[in-house]
């Protein structure tokens, strides 16, 4: 395994400042993906101190973080890197959890490694029933219990079979990739491993969640992905009656 850690970024200097030195101490190589945010420069600075290897990439316009994940681990795969290991910016992951995804993953180098969250008090009754609703359509859209947690952006991906998705599907590059690509990646027969973690949305965070355009986003790629389902009706009926189980966890 050669891996390092991708990290979409728009607009959370605060948060990056201050879990970054956490993030530096694994010693693996970060490749940052800045969206066109505002305090671009002020990334490069605090990358050039952080004591480990490093690839800033910029986009010259903001295409959402889906987009912002996507340039991150193509760019990791041209790298030579076999895996990546996506943590947000925004300060909702624990980064002394990443162990945890490297042992997982060196026991399992085929399987996308997915955090199950563990929430605290700070999460909102609208946050859990939203993704309540959301897990409920993307395991109707596998016709299976693979999925445990669709939205958690804490994840590990092997490189070569998750860019293979990335391009040759068309993607939904704002919020509605991470549950997308998870779908995406049950159909083509990977394997997916969950693993706990503890996410917490900190006082004062700012969301860049946009309500219409980013449900509306969302809206269409289940419309898109339960047309896919009924495509791959066949297989994925006999894959359930044959006893597939590919899903493990913690």
């Amino acid at each position: 395994m050669n891996t390092c850690i991708v990290v979409p970024h728009y607009d959370h200097l605060e948060q990056f400042r201050r879990f970054l030195p956490e993030l530096a101490a694994f010693g693996l190589p970060l490749v940052v993906v800045d969206d066109a945010s505002p305090v671009a420069d002020a990334v490069e600075n605090l990358l050039a101190g952080c004591g480990v290897e490093t690839t800033l990439v910029r986009h010259a316009e903001n295409l959402g973080k889906g987009g912002a994940v996507m340039t991150g681990l193509r760019t990791a795969r041209d790298a030579g890197f076999s895996h990546a290991l996506q943590v947000d910016a925004d300060g909702q992951h624990d980064v002394a959890e990443i162990s945890i995804f490297l042992q997982a993953a060196m026991d399992r180098p085929d399987s996308v490694i997915c955090g199950e969250p563990v929430f605290d008090e700070s999460i909102s009754s609208l946050r859990y029933y939203s993704r309540y609703i959301t897990l409920s359509l993307c395991r109707l859209e596998t016709l299976s219990r693979e999925i445990r947690d669709a939205l958690c952006g804490f994840r590990l991906y092997p490189l070569i079979p998750i860019t293979s998705i990335i391009d040759d599907c068309h993607l939904g590059e704002r919020m509605a990739f991470d549950p997308e690509i998870l779908v995406r990646a049950v159909w083509a027969g990977i394997p997916l491993h969950y693993v706990p973690v503890h996410v917490a949305y900190p006082e004062g965070g700012v969301s860049h969640f946009h309500y219409l355009r980013d449900n509306g986003e969302i809206s269409w790629m289940h419309t898109r992905l339960l047309v896919g389902m009924l495509i791959r009706l066949p297989t994925l009926l006999k894959r359930k009656f044959n006893g597939r189980h590919t899903v493990t966890g913690a």
